[in-house]
């Protein structure tokens, strides 16, 4: 029982994992290019909360792994609008964003 309310190294990486399956499935599953750049970005979240427990278990210090973490959810946020506006692009030109609607209007 208390391993359960400690919250640990391996609490973190569970969660970092599920988030992680979470953003495969999303892609794997979803048609809609939308849900597909949302599940990056949640795949994207869970590379953050492996950093963030890493660097706090590793060094014990916030302030190193607070200033490598704001860089990469920068990065992330700049990749983000870097896919909508691509997606917008495709909408213009297709009217939709429905990946197979796509393929069968190419073919």
């Amino acid at each position: 029982m208390n391993f359960v309310l400690n919250i640990g190294i391996f609490h973190y990486l569970i969660l970092a994992f599920l988030l992680f399956l979470t953003g495969i499935l999303g892609i794997l599953i979803s048609r809609s290019m939308i849900q597909i750049v949302m599940s990056i970005f949640i795949m994207t979240i869970a590379i953050v909360t492996n950093f963030i427990t890493f660097g706090f278990y590793c060094s014990k210090s916030t302030e190193t792994t607070n200033i490598l973490n704001v860089f990469i959810l920068l990065v992330s946020v700049m990749q983000i609008i870097t896919a909508l506006v691509i997606l917008y692009k495709i909408y213009k030109s297709n009217e939709f964003l429905d990946t197979e609607k796509i393929k069968d209007k190419e073919n």
